[in-house]
């Protein structure tokens, strides 16, 4: 019985441990400015379409979060084009201050926010999980001191962006890394059990379609054939695998994963022009431990970064 209670309590410390120990700050870090400069760029190319997408100037069907109470609803009424532009103007200084590590918990939570605010009022009509998987990111750089290293407060506090003297928590990271997987997972169980993803003809319309890209036209020009049956199988096979690979560090397992991830993804954004999730390259960063980043950078950098 005492053996029980003692591998047990072994057991519930390494849980904790995974989980909620604390470690440097640097994958973090480099999560923020990755996550952080590619939502500025993804909401910046929707400057010239403000109004159309988010102001009554525009075809805009706003639906209200049923959880809130009612006194609520005036927040998801239509602005006029004037307020639309400056709620805009304050979410991309939001994502600017992310990005370079100024107030990121204070900018991550407005960011959070406006967020929501933009999915209810429009985003909701369009590519909505990518959407929803930002606004998780912003919530969890809201709870993390990501800013630590490779930032404005680096630099004022210690006088240079690369340097820094406190160990964060790890649990933001591992909710990033646990979300990414069970996206992979997703969307690999979606196209196992959808009629449209049961052969290839699925890929073929892709290609043809508003999606395609001029590339995908010139391939399609060959005609029909039942490599695309097999690419599609490929396909549910190897998003089958990724959520489980990540985790993987024998024998190079990860490192072969995350190439088959990257090959993925870049054929999706060559063929397709659904370049949403490209972000979730150099987000793998995540699937590594903070240590081994550490001392990833520690050696390269020649003590740069100390």
């Amino acid at each position: 019985m005492k053996r029980n209670h003692t591998t047990w309590r072994a057991l519930f410390l390494a849980w904790d441990q995974w989980w909620s120990r604390k470690s440097y700050p640097h994958t973090m870090g480099i999560v923020r400015i990755v996550v952080g400069g590619w939502l500025l760029f993804y909401w910046a190319i929707r400057m010239p379409y403000v109004t159309i997408l988010f102001s009554e100037e525009g075809i805009v069907l706003p639906t209200y979060p049923t959880y809130l109470p009612e006194y609520l609803e005036w927040i998801w009424q239509v602005p006029s084009a004037e307020v639309a532009l400056i709620i805009y103007a304050v979410h991309l200084l939001a994502l600017f201050c992310i990005t370079i590590g100024f107030r990121t918990r204070t900018a991550a939570s407005i960011a959070f926010l406006l967020s929501w605010y933009y999915y209810y009022l429009s985003l909701h009509l369009f590519h909505t999980s990518y959407d929803r998987l930002y606004i998780l990111i912003l919530l969890l750089l809201a709870a993390s001191h990501s800013s630590e290293i490779f930032s404005y407060k680096a630099w004022a506090q210690y006088g240079s962006p690369l340097k820094w003297k406190q160990m964060i928590s790890v649990f933001p990271q591992r909710m990033i890394a646990v979300q990414m997987s069970i996206t992979y997972f997703g969307v690999g169980w979606q196209k196992i059990w959808l009629p449209g993803w049961q052969g290839g003809e699925m890929l073929w319309y892709s290609m043809l379609g508003v999606w395609g890209t001029p590339l995908a036209f010139w391939i399609t020009s060959f005609g029909w054939s039942n490599a695309y049956h097999v690419l599609v199988n490929l396909t549910k096979l190897l998003e089958w695998w990724l959520p489980f690979g990540f985790w993987i560090k024998k024998h190079y397992i990860r490192w072969w994963t995350m190439l088959g991830g990257l090959v993925f993804h870049v054929l999706v954004d060559m063929l397709l022009y659904i370049w949403w999730f490209a972000v979730l390259i150099p987000a793998y960063i995540v699937y590594f431990e903070p240590e081994e980043t550490y001392a990833f950078l520690k050696k390269r950098t020649k003590g740069w970064i100390t």
